[in-house]
């Protein structure tokens, strides 16, 4: 949500914001609804985008289902920076300014 509230500086960095997850779609829709998410959100029920960005390696289900991963893709799709989640004991957050850093220093925009 902290995203979408600041999404304007991140807009004109020419990104999107696509929340993957591995549930079904109506279930998706039903909590993107319930929770006012507006960005688009995605289902990967295969887990075939998972596996492809190494999301399931990171997760209290190792291999079995993603975890609290940020993930930024190039419009070529390789990734060129991620975050997970360190685990139990913190936060499940990563601080918007860090991710807009992170972003801007990726795609190498001078502030």
């Amino acid at each position: 949500m902290d995203l979408e509230e600041d999404w304007d500086r991140f807009a004109a960095l020419d990104v999107e914001l696509v929340s993957i997850m591995v549930d079904p779609l109506p279930d998706l829709r039903a909590e993107a609804q319930a929770r006012g998410i507006k960005s688009l959100v995605a289902t990967d029920e295969d887990m075939r985008v998972s596996k492809t960005y190494g999301a399931l390696e990171a997760s209290m289900h190792p291999g079995m289902k993603p975890g609290h991963t940020f993930i930024l893709v190039d419009k070529a799709g390789q990734m060129v920076w991620r975050w997970d989640w360190p685990g139990h004991g913190t936060p499940m957050y990563v601080d918007v300014d860090e991710v807009y850093q992170a972003v801007s220093s990726q795609l190498n925009v001078k502030s």
